[in-house]
């Protein structure tokens, strides 16, 4: 049985059309209509959005929405990033649009969301990182059909002040490594010197490590929150050059074992704390009176002196395993600008020769056209 129109005469003696539409075998009224054109072009709507799978769209909420969402993005992402996730909806997004009609959404309310979180004056990444989380649960409501577009087009973020990165030079690696404690100190050589993510660096095995093939193999990372996974992104997954210097530090500290067995562990098998392991970072900073940095600016150390060391954004973008050349270019792009200098005398060095006469210019004589 298909859905019908029932016209009825009021008790005022107005007439009335009234939609009626069958959802799980039981007959649902859409409203009253004074046309019976509007009637019958709303139930024509409404037995389309059943036929797609969209019905119902008119009242769904946000916050209904977002159950249905998360539901199937927790078979997609890595529990770090659910975390985050469900963290901005919960703490953000839900308390604020929640309870509005996904429908009804448009770019004003996104926009006026986005204001909202500036005002209480949270940092314009974490703003970013919000607003990124809705515009992707909002872009997946219109590939599942339930919008017509997603309201996220045009919105304007606040501007984010990029901080200059704060590091360690080469020569206070050294002063760090002389104060920390084992098996820490290697740790800390790793990152510096190979630009691992402290993640990656505590899920290494010995069999990760090709001492033949002068390279650190990156196939998973390692949190307290999802245990063992694979890296986030396919170029996270990469070959890293083992550096000679750090090769010798690390067949110093192989004590034999198998080749599944961790390099930074108590016992071979469960990763050392993330949290432990940054407070004995602290500590060695202290102890050298170095300034402080966080345990991932090892990995800016890294990339600083690859790219005094003359490499591309494209080599060191697939030594970091960035996403893209882009990513690394917007964040290490004043590294490059400070490390133009040396490579500058070395192109003078190219074109004057070894003997300072490979290019040679003719004096103009005067009258020459200039």
């Amino acid at each position: 049985m298909k859905g019908f129109t029932r016209r009825m005469v009021l008790k005022s003696g107005a007439i009335r059309y009234y939609p009626i539409v069958l959802v799980d075998g039981k007959q649902k009224s859409l409203g009253g209509f004074k046309l019976k054109k509007d009637a019958e072009a709303r139930l024509k709507r409404a037995e389309k959005d059943l036929a797609t799978g969209t019905y119902g769209r008119e009242e769904l909420t946000l916050q209904a929405f977002y159950e249905r969402w998360i539901k199937a993005k927790e078979k997609s992402l890595k529990a770090s990033s659910l975390r985050d996730v469900k963290g901005a909806f919960t703490v953000h997004i839900l308390p604020v649009l929640g309870s509005k009609r996904l429908e009804k959404l448009g770019p004003l309310d996104v926009q006026g969301f986005v204001d909202g979180l500036a005002e209480k004056k949270l940092a314009p990444a974490t703003i970013g990182k919000v607003y990124r989380y809705l515009r992707s649960a909002l872009r997946q409501a219109e590939s599942w059909r339930l919008i017509e577009r997603a309201p996220t087009s045009g919105i304007i973020l606040p501007r984010s002040n990029r901080e200059e990165l704060s590091f360690l030079k080469p020569e206070e690696i050294v002063q760090l490594l002389a104060k920390a404690r084992e098996p820490e100190r290697i740790l800390f050589a790793v990152l510096a010197m190979s630009g691992l993510r402290l993640g990656e660096g505590l899920a290494l095995r010995w069999r990760d490590v090709d001492f033949d093939m002068n390279a650190i193999r990156v196939e998973r990372t390692w949190s307290r929150v999802g245990g063992f996974t694979e890296p986030k992104t396919r170029t996270s997954r990469r070959a890293v050059v083992l550096l000679p210097s750090l090769a010798d530090t690390l067949r110093e500290y192989y004590q034999g074992g198998p080749p599944d067995a961790l390099l930074f562990s108590h016992d071979g098998r469960q990763p050392l704390d993330p949290g432990n392991t940054r407070r004995r970072f602290y500590a060695a900073l202290n102890a050298a009176e170095l300034k402080h940095v966080t345990i991932h600016s090892l990995r800016h150390t890294y990339a600083s002196v690859l790219l005094a060391s003359g490499a591309s954004i494209v080599g060191l973008q697939r030594s970091l395993g960035h996403a893209s050349a882009v990513m690394t270019l917007d964040v290490y792009s004043h590294l490059l600008e400070e490390s133009v200098e040396s490579s500058a005398l070395k192109a003078d060095q190219l074109f004057t020769g070894a003997e300072g006469t490979l290019v040679r210019f003719q004096k103009r004589e005067s009258g020459e056209n200039r």
